[in-house]
């Protein structure tokens, strides 16, 4: 059996219901990454908190300044809070404005109907304010480059290990087993700290060039020495590097003639997936980089809708119509798939 076709072996057992392999390896810290907006990365990472909260305890983290997830799960209460990650992150940097970190740890049922019932669910929520984040780290960052090679080194470490800190001092409170951050699709910032504090990195990649781009880029800045992320970890003496755990292929297709079969462009763009995979297979949780291969369907309505309706895909019923700005939609019959494929991938988590 060749690679691609182990992957659509296995996507097809998980929509026929048949149990697959569990995974070898499972990790704490997950980062949602890639360097592309609109591939899914927080309606994935939403959709996959609820299937996690149905047996466990999660804590979520919002990265980006779009505040995508944050707006999930707590809609136009956003605007309610006074502190976010942001003020965190300042705090931990530079020493300042101490404040109580239950302020942001924020349990999510009273905000999102759909986690009443599941299990202890908390969000800290992102800002706006992350999308200058980067130029304060990175000149703190240069500035620490002057010291002592020993001052240099712990300085720099404090600053990049800042997430991570506010990870554990969080998980005092909110005491998770699982932990999910979605990122910005730009690396720079407080995606560097994702990074840092994440254990494993779970990679949306759409079907089309753009994405199957950002993918290449992505490894390689795990990789390559000579990118920011190893260069600035290097000066704060840090040598990890999160694992990859899953490439989850977002808005596949699937052929009329052969069910549960990805169409034609769908396995070109999962070959070119599995190439670039192949390349880097040293940075996989598996031997095997096709055991870390998930195909996800196409959002089509079922996606905006649950973003927008801040419902989880888990539960929306096809044929359904829901309003979404202004217009009414219909929940598409695939959002049966959607609901297995999305089980099968937090099973793995």
């Amino acid at each position: 059996m060749t690679n691609i076709n182990k992957i659509i072996s296995r996507s097809e057992a998980i929509m026929e219901g048949e149990a697959v392999r569990d995974r070898s390896e499972k990790f704490k810290v997950y980062a949602v990454s890639n360097f592309r907006g609109g591939i899914g990365k927080s309606t994935i990472s939403f959709n996959l908190a609820y299937e996690i909260a149905n047996t466990t305890s999660i804590l979520l983290l919002d990265t980006c300044s779009q505040r995508n997830l944050s707006q999930n799960f707590f809609g136009d209460q956003l605007l309610d809070f006074e502190k976010t990650l942001y003020d965190a992150l300042i705090s931990q940097i530079t020493n300042t404005s101490i404040f109580d970190l239950k302020e942001i740890v924020n349990v999510v049922k009273p905000y999102c109907q759909a986690f009443r019932g599941r299990n202890p669910t908390y969000m800290i929520p992102g800002s706006t304010e992350l999308f200058l984040f980067p130029s304060l780290l990175y000149s703190q960052l240069a500035q620490y480059a002057q010291l002592g090679i020993g001052y240099q080194k712990e300085a720099s470490a404090k600053v990049l290990l800042s997430l991570k800190k506010i990870i554990e001092d969080a998980s005092k409170i909110a005491e998770p087993e699982k932990v999910i951050v979605d990122t910005s699709p730009f690396f720079g910032g407080a995606t560097h700290l994702s990074w840092c504090a994440a254990e494993a990195i779970i990679i949306p990649v759409r079907v089309d060039q753009h994405s199957i781009d950002a993918l290449r880029l992505t490894l390689r800045m795990l990789v390559d020495k000579s990118m920011d992320f190893h260069k600035f970890n290097i000066q704060a003496g840090l040598t990890d590097a999160p694992k990859v755990h899953a490439i989850v292929m977002t808005h596949c297709g699937w052929s009329r003639q052969k069910k549960n079969t990805p169409d034609s462009s769908t396995k070109f763009f999962v070959q070119k997936a599995l190439d670039i995979a192949q390349e880097y297979k040293a940075l996989f949780s598996e031997e095997d980089v096709t055991e870390c291969f998930y195909l996800l369907e196409d959002f089509h309505s079922s996606g905006r809708i649950s973003g927008k309706q801040r419902i989880p895909l888990s539960n929306l019923v096809a044929g359904e119509k829901h309003l979404v700005d202004g217009q009414r939609l219909s929940v598409n019959p695939s959002v049966d798939r959607y609901k297995k494929q999305l089980k099968n991938l937090a099973t793995a988590l």
